[in-house]
């Protein structure tokens, strides 16, 4: 048998794209190589088993050299079938991979469809709205108004009368009187539509007011919550901080709470029910009975406080200290606001002249210099024309003035004497607050009304202090 011994079975299974010679090419050369290797082998040692194993031992095993030749002549083609293998594979991922996304937006899109139909048949199922036409526009719209005491959902106020006004041109203007029937019903009936005023009236003259606006083709309703009873007087005390050089029981401090003029009108007591203010006007024949000015003394180092009686007009008049009764606190009726403009501190010897501080118009009145709470600016201040809101330093129409201090002339003369005649220091009458001093009385509450004077030193003009023009303000004393 030829050596080597090589048959097709060492090699590899049989592929497809194998050339059918590759094998036996293989084999022949393979075996050439290795017989003339033995040959050589043969004339160095005639011994043939020692040679065939040096031959072996040079070459190698020759199956495995076989198998080795036919790998290297078929690696091409079978890498190439391995790289498209992989890459069908990969092909056919990738297609999964866009099938799954188109089945995803075809989904997506079935569902966006289904949901635009649903919202198409819903526009389509809507009642379509008329077009308002000038009959329309012209026709009348219920307008009324429910009364309830003290809170939403309280009691029906019954007896409230209340005015509707028609604002516009004066063509258009009208009013209608209602009042509120057992179920606090205020009914005014059908009325065009526009702006109107209301303003409703309790049994006590307690107001609230109010604009509406009623729209075309819309009827209009609303609640609104009423006093359940007249105010109540509620006591008041005073606390005042008295400066030391002021520490006397010779000394008062009068608080003038009297209506004061504001670019709406005039002051008054107000106070809330639910979110509603209602106002109770100051009454012009002045049968009001409450203290619109009190006066406070030091008594023992304690506050007490004395009602200041006021003329038919009034206005403030000469009193006899000897014949007013002090106590420790006042009845005030009930308001969210006693607003204190302007306070005098006095001496209980000047009560005998106290109409002096409102001289008569025929009289000549001499104003007062005034502070500015920061003390750089004076201003004069006359006592018949003191208003809540004026154009000097005080504020504008959209703020209040703030509350001034006025101090009797006698004790700014002590003070400029006491300073020297040839002192340049000069003294202002009056000082005034940094704000409109508030105080509240409500019931079922301590109302104590705290007040702080400044020091008298505070009176003093400091160099460089610029007068402000008076505008209307007004102020003067003894």
């Amino acid at each position: 048998m030829a050596w080597p011994e090589i048959s097709i079975e060492d090699f590899p299974p049989e592929r497809d794209d194998e050339p059918s010679s590759l094998r036996q090419d293989i084999i022949d050369e393979l075996s050439d190589h290795f017989a003339c290797a033995l040959n050589r082998e043969l004339l160095k040692n005639p011994d043939e088993q020692i040679a065939k194993q040096r031959v072996i031992q040079n070459f190698g095993d020759p199956i495995k050299i076989a198998r080795q030749l036919w790998l290297d002549a078929m690696k091409e083609k079978i890498m190439s079938q391995r790289i498209m293998t992989g890459i069908s594979v990969l092909m056919a991922v990738c297609g999964v991979i866009v099938v799954g996304m188109v089945w995803s937006m075809m989904k997506e899109s079935q569902a966006f469809n289904t949901r635009m139909m649903a919202q198409m048949t819903e526009i389509a199922n809507r009642p379509v709205p008329e077009v308002q036409t000038e009959s329309a526009a012209g026709e009348m719209n219920q307008v009324s108004f429910q009364l309830v005491q003290g809170k939403q959902g309280g009691k029906p106020a019954i007896g409230f009368t209340g005015e509707l006004t028609k604002r516009g041109e004066n063509i258009d203007v009208f009013k209608l009187d209602a009042v509120s029937n057992d179920e606090g019903v205020m009914d005014f009936g059908k009325l065009p539509w526009g702006k109107y005023s209301l303003n409703i009236k309790s049994p006590w003259d307690e107001h609230y007011y109010s604009e509406l606006t009623v729209l075309p083709g819309r009827n209009y309703s609303q609640t609104i919550v009423c006093p359940s009873a007249a105010p109540v007087e509620v006591p008041v005390r005073f606390e005042v901080q008295w400066p030391n050089d002021l520490k006397s029981d010779d000394w008062l401090l009068l608080c003038d709470f009297r209506p004061r003029p504001y670019h709406r009108g005039m002051s008054a007591l107000s106070r809330k029910i639910g979110v509603e203010n209602w106002i109770r006007s100051y009454p012009g024949d002045g049968k009001w009975d409450y203290p619109m000015a009190c006066l406070i003394n030091q008594e023992n180092q304690e506050n007490q406080v004395f009602r200041c009686p006021l003329d038919q007009n009034r206005l403030f008049q000469n009193l006899d200290i000897d014949k007013l009764e002090a106590k420790q606190s006042i009845n005030m009726i009930e308001g969210d606001q006693y607003l204190l403009p302007v306070m005098y501190l006095l001496k209980k010897q000047d009560l005998s002249e106290l109409s002096r501080l409102e001289p008569h118009q025929t009289e000549r009145i001499s104003p007062y210099l005034v502070l500015h709470h920061d003390r750089k600016f004076t201003s004069e201040l006359y006592s018949n024309r003191i208003n809540l809101q004026s154009g000097g330093f005080g504020g504008g129409s959209g703020s209040f003035n703030p509350t001034t201090m006025i101090v009797a002339q006698h004790k700014i003369a002590a003070l400029r004497t006491a300073a020297g005649k040839n002192n340049p220091i000069q003294f202002a009458n009056g000082i005034q607050f940094s704000k409109l001093l508030k105080f509240t009385a409500a019931k079922d509450h301590d109302n104590v009304w705290r007040i702080k004077l400044p020091e008298l030193s505070q009176l003093k003009i400091p160099e460089g202090t610029k007068p402000v023009e008076a505008n209307g303000s007004g102020g003067g004393l003894f």
